[in-house]
């Protein structure tokens, strides 16, 4: 079980993953050691799976992120599609989903052409069925 110390270090992570010890210490209110401590139980019990850099899809050319819902054609092998989406740079999110679609991505594309290939790389190379897609306007959370 995570305790209220622990549920306070996962979200300061969770923003500031580079925090240094003293830092994190100070803001929990315990010594670095003893935060150092309970990150790495934190981390060997799963709660903490890993570290990331935040990228901005824009700073790489990547100008526009769209919500793009998938259904496979009966009979698709969902691990072989999964494979080969994993290869595909613009992908920032994949998820397999309930209800009408399969999965939804999230994808960071080279303006709307950027996102014109991607769409006809799902419907020919891919083989996907069906495709429904939404452009982010701008994010919330």
């Amino acid at each position: 079980m995570l305790d209220a110390i622990d549920r306070r270090i996962v979200g300061i992570l969770r923003e500031e993953g580079r925090i240094s010890w003293k830092e994190l210490a100070d803001r929990v209110h315990l010594a670095p050691s003893s935060a150092a401590d309970r990150v790495r139980r934190l981390e060997a019990l799963g709660a903490i799976r890993g570290y990331e850099a935040r990228i901005d899809p824009a700073a790489l050319g990547r100008d526009v992120r769209a919500v793009v819902d998938v259904a496979l054609p009966p009979g698709t092998d969902p691990a072989l599609f999964e494979a080969r989406l994993a290869e595909r740079d613009e992908v920032a999110l994949a998820m397999y989903v309930t209800g009408p679609a399969d999965y939804t991505i999230v994808v960071d594309c080279a303006g709307a052409d950027g996102l014109d290939g991607f769409i006809r790389w799902l419907k020919t190379d891919a083989g996907v069925a069906r495709t429904e897609s939404k452009f982010v306007l701008r994010p919330i959370l």
